[in-house]
């Protein structure tokens, strides 16, 4: 992420530039997504003024702006530190139900009974 950037426009730099839409667009696709995961107040907040939960948050809205099968989230504990992890991203994900991107969380193996 961009420390100068705000959430709403680090997240709104992929459609931007990876699918060609208008900046205003982009930035609209960014707040919905957003809003989507339950975040919209961080739209605003750059990366130096989120705590781990939200620059996850919105580094996750990156990965899921582009609305891939598959979303592969590596060693999630190393960023989210500040929050018991396993119920935060089962929440994040409840809210993503229904559509076809499948979620996988790859972690060390002594974590394997947090996500049981």
């Amino acid at each position: 992420m961009r420390a100068n950037l705000s959430a709403r426009e680090n997240i709104a730099l992929i459609p931007l530039y990876q699918k060609h839409f208008s900046a205003a667009e982009a930035s609209r696709q960014a707040q919905t997504l957003l809003d989507r995961l339950g975040f919209a107040a961080i739209a605003d907040k750059r990366d130096p003024d989120m705590p781990p939960s939200e620059r996850f948050v919105a580094k996750l809205a990156r990965a899921l702006i582009l609305r891939r099968p598959r979303l592969l989230i590596e060693r999630p504990g190393a960023m989210l530190y500040d929050i018991p992890y396993p119920i935060f991203l089962r929440e994040l994900a409840a809210r993503f139900d229904g559509t076809p991107a499948k979620w996988e969380v790859f972690d060390f193996d002594w974590n394997r009974p947090l996500y049981d």
